[in-house]
């Protein structure tokens, strides 16, 4: 790890969603959705069926950015679970890339959050803002830098991410 990324690593707020409720004794980062929780478009993108996706942006205006109740969108969603296929079909919806959820996060954090560096890495190039912040000020470096990702760290830092960013103490 790069010497400057060792004083991002103070962390607050951090809080984990098991994807598999089954699997507590090594939770995953991501959101923890309920089957009956989500509507058709946000369902889909989560899960990934492009088709699906494509065809409900087609028939629905104004979905892209539509809202679960817990304010994510399918873009938080896609990001979350590592489908990269339906990120870029929703990036080039014009999707909000920082549209915030119920603790302020963005989709880059979710994807940096839940290590799918693929995502990120679409995320940064479409031109996500890396140094937004959460409800706890955390950015997406911090993320990286708690889950010891120096690959993702050092990608977030090629597009400007903020290496002095402070979160709440």
């Amino acid at each position: 790890m790069k010497k400057g990324l060792v004083k991002l690593a103070r962390w607050v707020g951090f809080t984990t969603h098991q994807r598999e409720p089954r699997d507590r004794e090594n939770p995953v980062p991501g959101y923890y959705v309920h089957s009956g929780e989500l509507k058709e478009f946000h369902r889909a993108a989560y899960l990934g069926y492009r088709h699906k996706v494509q065809e409900l942006l087609s028939r629905k205006k104004n979905v892209v950015d539509s809202r679960d109740r817990r304010n994510r969108t399918a873009l938080h969603l896609a990001c979350s679970s590592g489908k990269s296929s339906v990120v870029t079909l929703l990036i080039e919806w014009k999707c909000d890339l920082n549209a915030r959820d119920e603790e302020g996060k963005t989709a880059l954090m979710k994807a940096v959050e839940c290590q799918e560096e693929v995502c990120v890495t679409i995320m940064l190039k479409r031109g996500a803002d890396p140094n937004l912040k959460d409800n706890c000020q955390n950015t997406a470096l911090h993320y990286a830098v708690l889950a010891e990702n120096t690959s993702i760290a050092t990608k977030l830092l090629r597009y400007n991410a903020d290496i002095e960013a402070i979160n709440k103490v």
